[in-house]
């Protein structure tokens, strides 16, 4: 028998807050486009903008509320399959 241990990797959580950001917490590395990182040290979470309104993009600075947006934060339910 060997002496490994499995080494689990903590997961990230991700919320979809109703009618406003995606919180994500856990491990987070925040990249752009151009592959630089965004310096999130001390930060064990963060909240995503949604709305696309938000002046401080990609995070959320809490536009959503001050205009109004509204989105659903549950998945939309998929009708079942007929089987046969």
């Amino acid at each position: 028998m060997s002496d490994e241990v499995l080494k689990v990797e903590p997961t990230v959580k991700i919320t979809v807050r109703p009618n406003g950001p995606f919180r994500v917490e856990g491990p987070i590395s925040l990249v752009d486009v151009n592959g630089q990182e965004w310096d999130l040290t001390g930060k064990p979470a963060i909240s995503l903008c949604r709305c696309g309104m938000s002046t401080k993009r990609p995070f959320c600075d809490g536009t959503h509320g001050k205009e109004g947006w509204k989105c659903d934060a549950s998945p939309v339910p998929t009708e079942p399959v007929a089987q046969g």
